[in-house]
């Protein structure tokens, strides 16, 4: 950030995650490199790669409401797709331990930006639209669609499936009058989130924003989807060691679900109010490898475009920041093309990395804000979240892999980078208080 633009600081967590939801469960499964990836329980799966997924637990947004909020949002959840309602949770969550459950804050000073992907429809609920426009032959009438089917759909449906209404039913339930923003952009889209929320704060324009991600991947169209597009991972033995980051046996990356929120401050507005802070933003960068190829560059120019450009936003040196959270996704190009990336930046220094989708899988346009709260845990304690299921680091990749449990961190700031499988990245740079627990 520049010297002259107000300090933003981060007041307030809230996370559900396939390894817990609520930061103490959270923080509990990573310190003990206790995964969440399991064989799919929602529904049967078939003709797939593979059945490994990392789904969320029982999981309610009304349990986090305050009784002012609980009836209106149990009136809203017909409206929420599942994504929706983890962002809802999440948020609420976060509110609270921000400690402005009860307001505190004017309505037009506070600000919703977050990080969303694209919703699947539940299938029953287009079924019948469907099959009107299908003839006997399998083939599909788009002007019979537009004629018929439509009015076979429920009138709310396309409000259950946009993907701004993240940030909408968030804005209505906590009354956020002030700038509102959501961002697609897969897996950059948490850290643009939040790295845009930051700037808003930082230039007068809010003085707290509700920012991070949500998705969920745990849909018969997304795995479809997933399987015609992505690399899967393939691992049939055991799926809790499916998502490899880093690791020199990974062949490809596990779908999840998941919601990271975040409430961001400015600092004189938060000590005013006694809030306890969990560290500060310093820094916020993106890139795009832009390879005529299509997709990501095997190098890693975006990746290094953000990180660098994250890096200078904090007015730091590379060397003075303790550790990288890195995307990690466990396929064969993306992570070595973020392992080459992270090694033109920092040198020969080795910095300590870690990545945390062998935990959740990929969480999408949630990942970055989750996976940064798992750092930002760690550093308020002294220490690194440990990577799992990469046992056999590739020393293709070169990288100091923090593997065998919490490390002690040499620094309370690190960086936190995510990037898409077309190459666009996203950094931020935090710098944690550090507290003895």
């Amino acid at each position: 950030m520049l010297q002259s633009e107000r300090r933003v600081v981060i007041t307030g967590l809230g996370v559900a995650s396939p390894i817990g939801v609520g930061l103490d469960a959270y923080w509990d499964a990573l310190a003990a490199r206790r995964g969440g990836v399991d064989t799919i329980r929602a529904f049967p799966v078939e003709g797939l790669p593979s059945d490994a997924v990392a789904e969320v637990g029982d999981f309610n947004p009304t349990a986090y409401a305050l009784p002012k909020i609980k009836k209106p949002l149990v009136k809203s959840l017909k409206y929420m797709a599942r994504d929706i309602q983890l962002a809802v949770g999440a948020a609420l969550m976060a509110i609270r331990d921000a400690g402005l459950e009860e307001g505190g804050v004017d309505p037009t000073r506070i600000g919703v930006d977050l990080g969303a992907g694209l919703i699947s429809s539940e299938l029953d609920e287009l079924a019948q639209a469907i099959e009107i426009a299908t003839d006997s032959e399998g083939r599909f009438d788009f002007h019979k669609w537009g004629r018929e089917s439509i009015s076979h759909m429920t009138p709310i449906w396309l409000l259950k499936y946009l993907p701004n209404m993240l940030a909408c039913h968030i804005s209505i339930l906590i009354d956020c009058q002030g700038p509102s923003n959501t961002i697609t952009e897969a897996e950059a889209a948490s850290n643009l989130a939040i790295g845009e929320a930051a700037r808003i704060i930082a230039r007068g324009r809010a003085d707290v924003m509700i920012t991070g991600g949500a998705d969920s991947k745990i849909h018969p169209l997304s795995l479809v989807r997933m399987g015609l597009f992505e690399q899967m991972a393939r691992r049939r033995d055991d799926p809790s060691t499916s998502c490899r980051p880093f690791d020199r046996t990974r062949d490809g990356g596990v779908p999840g679900e998941g919601a990271g929120i975040l409430i961001l401050e400015e600092r004189d507005h938060a000590i005013g109010r006694g809030a306890r802070i969990y560290g500060e933003v310093l820094g916020f960068g993106s890139g795009c490898d832009a390879s005529r190829r299509g997709g990501l560059d095997p190098e890693g120019a975006g990746t290094e475009i953000a990180i660098r450009s994250a890096i200078k936003d904090a007015g730091l040196v590379a060397s003075e920041v303790g550790h990288v959270n890195a995307h990690g996704a466990g396929t064969v190009i993306a992570d070595l093309a973020e392992a080459r990336a992270i090694g033109r930046v920092f040198g020969a220094m080795k910095i300590p990395v870690t990545a945390l989708k062998g935990y959740f899988g990929n969480i999408y346009s949630g990942c970055g804000a989750v996976e940064l709260i798992g750092s930002l845990l760690g550093a308020n304690r002294g220490l690194i979240p440990p990577t799992i299921n990469c046992e056999e680091p590739d020393p293709a990749c070169a990288l100091d892999v923090v593997n065998d449990g919490p490390r002690k961190a040499s620094a309370p700031t690190f960086v936190n980078t995510n990037l898409t499988r077309f190459g666009q990245a996203a950094a931020i740079v935090v710098r944690a208080t550090e507290a003895s627990v």
